[in-house]
């Protein structure tokens, strides 16, 4: 076994309801950022109908799902890639970029799989800390990156990075992954900047807006030099006939979940503002589905467990200093049910 497997932390995937000791109807889990609501009419329809085709290998170009994404995005459909989720094209990314002691810049705190599939191709690694995750491009200019790593809005810290920033930071770079999982939660995109920058990747999801977490289906948006390449070492049949029919009836029921996507914001800025009335709480603006908080006493994840609710405890994650959960927007009473239970709890 290579001695970077045997010294790399797992991915972390926190705590899931069957994991506690009370009944999983009973539990809340708000420490995923998954989409609380419901599938679209139209995308249960499209699950129900794949099952018939389960025992069958889909096509594995899967060229009506990319021209169904580049409409969506408003790009050509050669400059899609996809993947089982966007974390399969992170580590695409990864291999297909990345050489031995290469230069990879991963400004903190963000995502941790950027760092373990870096690390797996002896990459290089530079964390700078940039508090609030408020990025700088003449900091990152100064590390040289063969690859640089953001994302906006970022995972845990919710703020998007600005297109001045990413411009300068694709200028020292000679290649940027922009991660845009959560980007329809902010209405902020820079997907268009492929068109002027041949080595900018745009990562996007179908488990967060589009509420498919558990169908594993991810894109990059690319020039098309770069998308083929993700997709010549991409698994050859990553998404399943159930995963591709239903992120196409997402996306062609997208008004829908627009819809539910103003339910998301409107209860994000209430948990804010309720949040922000606990003393002992800070939480940090966020333009995405979750909300960061600081918090200033031990073991908050720990205590809310005991009350049937799950939030991430993301304490000690690089780039974050104190105790810190990032906590999912729920439904209007689950998140009712997480500030009761915020309130009862003693500093």
């Amino acid at each position: 076994m290579r001695e970077v497997v045997r010294i790399v932390n797992p991915y972390d995937p926190g705590l899931f309801p069957e994991d506690l000791p009370i009944e999983e109807s009973r539990v809340i889990q708000l420490g995923s950022n998954e989409n609380p609501y419901e599938p679209s009419d139209e995308v249960r329809r499209a699950y129900v109908e794949s099952l018939s085709k389960i025992r069958l290998y889909p096509h594995a170009a899967y060229r009506k799902l990319k021209e169904t994404i580049a409409a969506y995005v408003g790009v050509e459909a050669d400059n899609v890639a996809v993947g089982c989720g966007a974390s399969e094209l992170i580590n695409c990314v990864c291999i297909a970029l990345i050489e031995e002691l290469d230069s990879v810049v991963i400004p903190v705190p963000s995502y941790t799989l950027y760092a373990i599939y870096a690390m797996l191709r002896n990459a290089s690694l530079h964390f700078p800390h940039f508090e609030g995750y408020n990025v700088r491009g003449d900091v990152v200019a100064e590390l040289k990156p063969k690859l640089t790593f953001l994302c906006s809005p970022n995972n845990p810290t919710g703020n998007t990075i600005s297109r001045k920033v990413v411009e300068e930071v694709a200028e020292c770079s000679q290649y940027v992954v922009l991660d845009e999982a959560y980007a329809e939660f902010s209405d902020k995109t820079c997907v268009d900047l492929v068109t002027e920058f041949d080595n900018i990747i745009v990562l996007r999801s179908f488990s967060k807006f589009f509420g498919l977490a558990g169908m594993r289906v991810g894109y990059a948006i690319a020039s098309k030099e770069l998308a083929e390449g993700l997709e010549k070492i991409r698994l050859p049949f990553a998404i399943s006939y159930p995963a591709l029919n239903t992120a196409m009836a997402a996306l062609r029921s997208v008004e829908y979940y627009r819809r539910m996507k103003k339910l998301i914001v409107a209860e994000r800025e209430r948990l804010l503002t309720e949040l922000s009335k606990i003393p002992w709480l800070s939480p940090y603006p966020s333009e995405a589905n979750f909300v960061l908080v600081r918090v200033v006493r031990d073991g908050l994840a720990e205590r809310l467990l005991e009350k049937g609710i799950i939030v991430r405890n993301v304490t000690g994650l690089m780039g974050l200093d104190g105790e810190h959960v990032r906590i999912t927007v729920g439904k209007p009473e689950e998140n009712e049910r997480l500030l009761s239970a915020l309130r009862e709890i003693q500093p």
